[in-house]
């Protein structure tokens, strides 16, 4: 794996956002066992070139594409993380790409990733994550 001053860049936001998507949980409390915080930060990575993307099969069995992911784990000395992948839906609860996103919906599919290629990090909002929908029944 590279050791370019970009792949510690990309290594050192995402530690720092596993560290942030811990806080969001509250998952350090001793004596609250409320499930009231936020368990993702949602985000998008990007190479030069294009966003990462890869591939599953949704909690309902159908195939789906995204470019939404959920950090797991990160190995800051080897440059590499674990994501899990986040089903992209519209309103309707539909898959959908990027850029009709309503919701992002939790998956068990995940990635081994080498982080040295990737130049940048977008967060998304983790109000997306598990969201629901605006309709009593899926149209898909």
């Amino acid at each position: 794996m590279g050791e370019h001053k970009n792949d510690k860049c990309i290594c050192r936001d995402l530690e720092r956002l596993l560290e942030e998507q811990k806080r969001l949980s509250f998952d350090d409390f001793r004596f609250i066992n409320e499930d009231f915080g936020f368990h993702t930060i949602p985000f998008i990575l990007s190479t030069k070139e294009c966003q990462f993307e890869a591939w599953g099969w949704s909690n309902n069995g159908n195939f789906f594409t995204t470019k939404v992911f959920r950090l797991e784990a990160i190995d800051i000395d080897g440059c590499c993380a674990t994501f899990s992948l986040l089903e992209p839906v519209d309103m309707d609860g539909c898959p959908t790409d990027i850029c009709d996103i309503f919701s992002l919906r939790t998956t068990i599919n995940c990635v081994f990733v080498d982080l040295s290629c990737f130049t940048s990090l977008q967060p998304l909002s983790p109000r997306l994550v598990n969201r629901p929908l605006p309709i009593v029944d899926s149209k898909c």
